[in-house]
């Protein structure tokens, strides 16, 4: 048996390492061309390359077709994930790129608090542990008491509240949908949206921009896919430890791009982070075996 499972645990692993690779390099490229085009702007050019890509790829049959939840239920996901991404684009302009990858780190454990506040789920011992520990985290990273707790740190923050809320949509659906499908909404609906949002900021992209907005863009709809995969393949937990080299990958082009040093409070809180969620996703996965 234990044969079977290994090749699906490692191959979730290189898929969720894929996509959180992506995640990393997302920022990077916004740093890189923040100076020229507005994040409202690199928003609208990823999805539109996203969508481009994805009509591209894959043969329209499994795009279209009759959805099992309600339009309304796609629609909402879909803004708010748009305003989460608009929202950790706007941090990594406004403060270190590692600093804002260990904030982003904090997502499961609001899922985790509106699970709490939204949905009836019970406070345990261990989401108050795995709260207490995380936040506490989050204040290391941002030492508050330094003048670093700044907008860019409320973007962060913003961004990782706006996916929880995406996720706890997900989580309300009593159905589940092809991935691919999913993807395919969220860039329909998210489109045009981010370009009526963006047109008041509206700068024309260089080929340079353009270039890297749409290799953004395809690698943005392959880590989507890659991460639906992973979770398929491979225990939460382990994900979640893979999805940890976004931030020695954030640290080391924040250093050689941009020349921002390695702060040891960054390592060290976002490893509390890490840890909270770990106690997290031990006890919930106990609680339902």
């Amino acid at each position: 048996m234990r044969s079977h499972a290994m090749p699906a645990i490692v191959a979730g692993a290189l898929f969720m390492a894929g996509n959180s690779l992506v995640a990393a390099m997302d920022g990077v490229i916004v740093r890189l061309i923040a100076g020229e085009i507005h994040p409202l702007g690199i928003v609208f050019f990823r999805n539109l390359f996203s969508l481009v890509a994805l009509y591209a790829i894959f043969p329209r049959s499994r795009l279209h077709g009759d959805s099992n939840m309600s339009f309304w239920v796609h629609a909402i996901r879909a803004v708010i994930k748009l305003l989460a991404l608009f929202a950790g684009f706007m941090a990594v302009t406004q403060m270190p790129l590692a600093s804002a990858t260990a904030i982003a780190f904090t997502m499961p454990l609001f899922v985790m608090l509106g699970s709490v506040l939204f949905l009836g789920e019970q406070f345990f011992a261990a989401r108050i542990a795995a709260l207490v520990l995380g936040f506490a985290g989050v204040l290391i990273v941002l030492q508050p008491g330094s003048g670093t707790l700044d907008m860019g740190a409320l973007w962060a923050l913003a961004g990782a509240i706006g996916l929880a809320s995406v996720a706890l949509l997900m989580k309300v659906s009593a159905t589940r949908e092809d991935p691919l499908r999913i993807a395919w909404l969220n860039l329909v609906i998210t489109v045009p949206v981010a370009l009526l949002i963006a047109v008041p900021v509206w700068q024309t992209p260089s080929l340079y921009a353009l270039g890297l907005m749409a290799l953004q863009g395809v690698g943005g709809l392959m880590a989507q896919l890659a991460f639906a995969r992973a979770m398929k393949l491979a225990d939460a937990s382990l994900l979640v430890v893979v999805d940890f080299i976004r931030l020695p990958t954030a640290l080391f082009f924040g250093l050689v791009l941009f020349g921002e040093p390695i702060r040891m409070a960054v390592v060290v809180g976002a490893t509390i982070i890490l840890c909270a969620i770990l106690i997290l996703f031990h006890r919930e996965n106990g609680r339902r075996t």
